[in-house]
């Protein structure tokens, strides 16, 4: 079954600044939980294709991904993973200098098992600790 996470979050901060940090892949490792390693394997002027490394119960998943970025998008696509399905974008928006509004969409449909060990409270909480850490350190700079 998909599952489907929506959200946005207003911070006091230069929207070129969080757009940076965002679609600056090496950075996930700080700010998405389990995430061991961040590689990029590829980059060119139209997408890039980056590998993240996750342990989660002990065991090491690996999710391959296509990255099009555009001047206030991220469209992000699952290549090769543990998910039947994963896409999520992230959109940047402001109309101030240091006032920014931040959009996160993703659908995804997990494994059958892992499905079934995470509940939507769990997978809710994941996603307030990457966002809570992503915004901490977009306005820590």
């Amino acid at each position: 079954m998909s599952r489907k996470i929506k959200f946005s979050r207003v911070i006091q901060a230069c929207p070129e600044e969080v757009f940076n940090q965002i679609s600056k892949f090496e950075n996930y490792t700080l700010f998405i939980p389990g995430c061991s390693k961040a590689k990029l394997i590829e980059k060119n002027d139209k997408f890039e294709i980056g590998e993240l490394e996750f342990e989660f119960l002990h065991k090491k998943y690996y999710i391959k991904s296509r990255n099009l970025i555009s001047n206030n998008h991220i469209k992000i696509e699952q290549i090769k993973g543990p998910f039947r399905l994963f896409d999520c974008s992230w959109k940047i928006t402001s109309n101030d200098v240091n006032v920014t509004e931040i959009f996160f969409e993703a659908e995804f449909e997990l494994p059958f098992l892992l499905d079934n060990l995470l509940p939507d409270k769990i997978i809710n909480n994941f996603c307030d600790i990457l966002v809570n850490a992503f915004i901490k350190r977009v306005v820590k700079k």
